[in-house]
């Protein structure tokens, strides 16, 4: 909830200070960013926070050996954006500026992410404090730059990068406390935990098409001010999300300790699901009721165009929520390609309702291609979550911990 609610303040924050301009500047590179680390770290999240709930013996090693990984993409990561930077501008020499300031807080990210989701196996309530320390953080410093009439497109960047920093010196420490590192690398674990990021790649690289590629698309062939405006709809319904994946945050390490499916396990994925909808449908719907009125009441009357945007986007949400609970429900039980498939189909809905809406109506085509295709994607995994217990006890086809291994001690 602090999360949801700092990065809503962040946003409100810097959509009125710098219109719909810059706010659409602002979106673009943060996409881009967000891909980036999406596809350079490798899956390696959820692989860690797999592999420390299921083999806690082993825990300081896998958080070594995804470290030494990360390093290395985060660095492939850095010079890459700053070769894509010019690109990506358009031409723009501020906003290329922009782009080298968000690559460069790469390897802090790639590198925190060991060390934070590692805790999500190990210590919930320290796992949460170092998620919400980024977004709070941020917003305190958006604040105090918007007071000073020193808030741009240049300095909200660097407030992210320093941030993220900030965010990975407090994950290190909460994993010190946890006895997570210090850790020595493992050669031998690398293929147990490249293989199962592999699977997650391979799921969240289509589900990253079909949150980001609307945004990635917009940025390349539209006004900076539509992009802007499409934003805004987009980040206020994805307001319900951080609540709703708190739900499949808890689930996910429970379903990976247990190796066989019983009765318990099928009411917590029944009790999930239900929830997350649930809860992402009493958030957004009286949202959208009101936001005629609320959208140019907090963002200003430049920001109205979002409306229509937000009331297409709004029953996507929905699906989008719940469906990143049922992902986890899926990769907990060691099933992460059926994520993949899934992702995977509704990747295809995204760029063929794209093409052809695209032209023809513009902003609200990409809207609509990413309403249907979370749809597409929840249906899909919700079809296959059932029929598990008929077909899997929950043993999957991911490498165990190599026997020769000894636990640290």
């Amino acid at each position: 909830m602090a999360a949801a609610v700092a990065a809503g303040l962040g946003g409100i924050v810097l959509a009125r200070t710098v219109g719909p301009t810059v706010r659409g500047e602002y979106a673009a590179i943060t996409a881009w960013f967000a891909l980036a680390l999406m596809i350079g770290g490798m899956g390696q999240p959820a692989a860690l926070c797999f592999y420390v709930a299921r083999n806690p013996l082993h825990a300081r090693q896998f958080v070594a050996t995804s470290r030494a990984m990360m390093l290395i993409t985060g660095v492939m990561a850095l010079t890459a954006g700053m070769l894509l930077a010019p690109v990506l501008s358009r031409g723009n020499p501020e906003v290329a500026d922009g782009y080298r300031i968000a690559f460069g807080a790469s390897i802090a990210a790639f590198v925190g992410a060991s060390y934070t989701f590692s805790l999500q196996a190990r210590d919930l309530n320290r796992w949460n404090v170092v998620r919400v320390s980024q977004p709070v953080l941020s917003v305190v410093a958006t604040c105090v730059l918007w007071s000073l009439g020193l808030l741009t497109l240049l300095t909200a960047l660097i407030v992210l990068a320093t941030t993220m920093v900030l965010q990975l010196g407090w994950a290190y420490r909460c994993c010190r406390q946890t006895g997570l590192v210090p850790g020595c690398l493992q050669a031998k674990l690398v293929r147990p935990l490249a293989i199962y990021g592999a699977a997650q790649i391979a799921a969240l690289t289509p589900a990253a098409l079909n949150a980001q590629l609307d945004q990635l698309v917009l940025s390349l062939t539209v006004a900076p001010a539509d992009l802007g405006r499409y934003a805004i709809a987009v980040s206020l319904t994805s307001l319900p999300i951080p609540l709703v994946a708190a739900i499949g945050n808890v689930a996910f390490p429970r379903l990976a300790a247990r190796r066989e499916v019983n009765d318990a396990t099928c009411r917590m994925q029944l009790h999930a699901v239900l929830g997350s909808a649930s809860l992402a449908a009493a958030m957004l719907v009286p949202l959208a009721m009101v936001a005629y009125w609320l959208v140019p009441f907090v963002f200003g009357a430049r920001y109205w165009g979002a409306v229509p945007l937000l009331w297409i986007l709004t029953p996507g949400a929905i699906f989008l929520a719940c469906g990143q609970v049922v992902g986890d429900l899926l990769r907990g039980r060691n099933h992460p390609a059926v994520v993949a498939w899934a992702q995977g189909l509704a990747a295809v809905f995204t760029v063929a309702l794209l093409i052809a809406l695209l032209p023809v109506v513009g902003v609200s085509g990409a809207a609509i291609a990413s309403t249907v295709a979370y749809g597409v994607a929840l249906a899909a995994m919700l079809r296959s979550l059932w029929r598990l217990p008929r077909h899997a006890k929950g043993t999957g086809w991911v490498p165990e911990v190599p026997e020769i291994l000894v636990p640290e001690p």
